[in-house]
């Protein structure tokens, strides 16, 4: 795994302090294990200077005087989106099964609205784009969007040939802070913060609406739940898209792309494979599982390791995870 540096966090690192929040955050989203986090530089956006070009080199003779150059340096801007979940629970439903139930019942309603924001947290680091809702930003599929040679990042986007309308896509991604990583604003924290309104048992007042539709209160507990999310990527060609994988003709495997073809080749589009890890949905990790059992027998590149505690897939040393957020239903990439 590619390393975080001073500053940087990711959420399975907070998971094993004990924080059941992002226990259960990253147990649904497992990109969350591997993304570093740090604060963003400028309050709340955050700039990069990223290099645009080199000088080239100048052959001379003694004497000979040469021009003087410098390297090109552009800078960009990222920033983070924000977004919330409320739970209030009515204080008889919270105490159902006795008040020593209390802590359990909130707890459980709470998980559901974890898993909420984990699904969103997931399909924003995949799905987010500015242009569609202004509210968010950008995610992976909106910087390696096209495979047309006039676009520089098109470098990094693989096509696997599919036409139709139910295709997916498999990323490869070097997490650093020379590379990607995610940010949030100065203040805040990473990932899910749990504002607890009801701290210590308080019961605060609600309002709701009766049986005929009036407003009304009543008391029960209250929490909110937020998430502060960027995604910077400082240098392109630290991630892959592996594009246009026709689901369809995957599961039958009739006409179906070559999972470890398409893996070797996404693996040199790299600037640095070492380090990275593959993220794909469920669907294909299956057809790469029925894949690699002929591949690992004659030596396509694919094992079983463990990492990080697991025993997961791997290919060329690099773990390949499940990230649900992918779609199978994804426009053909053009």
């Amino acid at each position: 795994m590619a390393v975080k540096g001073i500053g940087f966090v990711t959420l399975a690192d907070v998971a094993k302090k004990g924080d059941k929040v992002a226990e259960v955050l990253t147990l649904k989203n497992s990109m969350l294990m591997d993304i570093p986090y740090m604060e963003m530089n400028e309050k709340t956006i955050h700039k990069e200077s990223i290099r645009s070009y080199l000088p080239a080199p100048v052959y001379r003779k003694a004497n000979q005087a040469i021009a003087a150059q410098k390297t090109g340096i552009e800078e960009r801007t990222f920033t983070a989106a924000h977004f919330e979940s409320r739970s209030q629970m009515d204080a008889k439903v919270a105490e159902r099964g006795g008040k020593d139930k209390i802590a359990m019942n909130r707890w459980n309603q709470a998980q559901g609205h974890i898993q909420g924001m984990a699904n969103e947290h997931a399909k924003l680091i995949v799905y987010g784009s500015p242009s569609g809702e202004g509210d968010k930003n950008i995610g992976f599929n909106d910087v390696y969007y096209t495979v047309n040679a006039a676009v520089e990042t098109s470098k990094q986007v693989v096509d696997a040939g599919g036409t139709g309308s139910d295709n997916t896509s498999i990323l490869m991604v070097n997490w650093g802070p020379q590379s990607i990583f995610g940010v949030y604003p100065t203040g805040t924290q990473a990932g899910l913060k749990r504002t607890d309104y009801s701290a210590g048992g308080k019961l605060v007042q609600l309002q709701g609406l009766d049986t005929s539709g009036n407003p009304g209160t009543f008391y029960g507990y209250d929490e909110i739940f937020e998430i502060d999310h960027g995604l910077v990527v400082k240098d392109f060609r630290q991630a892959c898209r592996i594009a246009n994988v026709d689901v369809s003709n995957a599961k039958a495997n009739v006409s179906a792309a070559d999972l470890i073809d398409l893996l070797i080749t996404a693996s040199y589009r790299l600037d640095d494979a070492q380090g990275a890890i593959i993220y794909l949905n469920r669907t294909m990790h299956g057809v790469l599982h029925k894949q690699a059992r002929t591949s690992v027998s004659v030596g396509g590149g694919l094992t079983f390791d463990n990492y990080e505690g697991q025993k997961l897939l791997h290919f060329n040393g690099m773990p390949i995870r499940i990230q649900d957020s992918i779609l199978n239903t994804e426009a053909r990439v053009v």
